[in-house]
């Protein structure tokens, strides 16, 4: 008689080969859920660039569906799923967010929560008066105005001089924003620029200036980024306004002249113009006026507290781009002449 335990051998079947192919069963489904996993959270099929924002206070679920439905997404599920896993369903940032259509829901999921949004740039220029300045903010979409003009009270805080005179008041440089950014928000960032660029150049100042403060300093540049775009005249013409200013003799100056006109100027400038009593007609009122004229950069900030050393005291323009200069008045009228007779030759 055979003993049980070698009958139990001997028969066909039994528990272990089950398990076996149950256990290989396992593995695969978990291979191909693996696998479909994988693919769910992959970069779709055929990339799209394109641009998504997600609103401030959206679901979590919504995000995901547009995101889907954009394109961006193999499955809305799949990305809960794994922000779900990460913890990450309530961190999401709001914002306008530029994807090349390439990107694994991981790295869709990544970019959302670090705020990576898309950038702009916007460029104020050297010369650009405050309301050119807020025009050129007004008309890009994508920043949000709040201000109501130039006379809005909220732009007091970046006054350099009196409280209402904030021309001047911002650097002209070029800066980043992003979609949903405000007009005061850039404003902010040029003010600090052009209080830090005020500060570096006077603290490295010519010491024997007849100019008393930044402000004054601040001032004199404005007008001297007006009345050249020569970058090899700045420090001669700021070096002829300096000597004016040592002998107290009128600025005389066309640009100022015509920035207190407002609307009034429309060119040529004409006697009665240049008689006119306003503040900024330096025909008429002795030393500097009581703003800046416009944004001057950091060229002409250094120009007129480093300016060039010599006896001039007249300058008019030579028809070619430039100036001529002159040290005495004979000398000025007769350049003076020869540049009309330009412009007649002309005409």
């Amino acid at each position: 008689m055979i003993p049980d335990n070698q009958q139990r051998v001997a028969k066909p079947g039994g528990l272990l080969p089950k398990l076996r192919a149950a256990a290989i069963a396992v593995s695969a489904a978990m291979a191909l859920g693996l696998l479909v996993w994988a693919t769910l959270l992959s970069s779709p099929s055929s990339p799209t660039p394109n641009l998504f924002v997600v609103e401030r206070g959206a679901a979590f679920r919504s995000i995901a569906r547009d995101l889907q439905a954009q394109g961006l997404l193999r499955s809305a599920l799949a990305f809960e799923l794994l922000a779900l896993a990460k913890s990450k369903r309530a961190d999401l940032r709001s914002g306008e967010y530029e994807f090349t259509g390439s990107e694994t829901a991981t790295e869709v999921l990544d970019k959302l929560v670090a705020g990576s949004v898309k950038t702009y740039s916007l460029t104020l220029v050297e010369g650009w008066t405050l309301q050119q300045t807020l025009n050129a903010l007004w008309a890009r979409d994508e920043i949000e105005r709040t201000l109501l003009g130039a006379e809005d009270p909220a732009l007091a805080r970046f006054a350099l001089g009196q409280p209402k005179l904030l021309e001047g008041s911002f650097a002209p440089n070029t800066y980043r924003y992003a979609r949903g950014d405000t007009d005061v928000d850039i404003l902010r960032q040029a003010s600090a620029l052009l209080r830090a660029d005020l500060e570096t150049a006077w603290e490295a100042r010519e010491l024997n200036s007849p100019l008393q403060t930044p402000y004054e300093a601040l001032i004199l540049a404005s007008i001297v980024e007006k009345e050249t775009g020569l970058s090899s005249e700045r420090h001669r013409v700021a070096g002829v306004f300096i000597n004016r200013l040592a002998i107290g003799m009128r600025l005389q100056s066309d640009p100022t002249t015509i920035y207190g006109l407002g609307e009034d100027y429309e060119g040529p400038l004409t006697s009665d113009q240049l008689r006119k009593e306003t503040p900024y007609n330096t025909y008429r009122i002795d030393g500097l006026p009581p703003t800046p004229i416009a944004m001057p950069g950091r060229a002409a900030l250094q120009a007129v507290l480093h300016p060039e050393h010599h006896d001039f005291l007249y300058f008019v323009a030579d028809g070619m781009g430039g100036h001529v200069f002159s040290v005495t008045l004979t000398e000025h009228n007769a350049a003076v002449e020869n540049y009309r007779a330009t412009l007649t030759h002309e005409q």
